[in-house]
């Protein structure tokens, strides 16, 4: 279940890592805007967008 969200944006990206079967305990995601930032223990991230036209989160270059 998807708790704590404060936009459409963040839900679907939760949502989105939720269903790519991320362990959100060993990440910190951050929001700004349509756009989140996954980083790791290590120190690498991954920005994820979500489109609010097609409603898709997808990983940007």
């Amino acid at each position: 279940m998807i708790r704590g969200a404060k936009t459409i944006a963040e839900y679907a990206i939760r949502s989105w890592l939720e269903t790519e079967n991320f362990e959100m305990s060993c990440f910190e995601l951050t929001m700004n805007g349509n756009e989140g930032l996954l980083t790791d223990r290590t120190g690498a991230t991954l920005r994820l967008v979500y489109d609010n036209r097609s409603k898709t989160v997808s990983v940007a270059e």
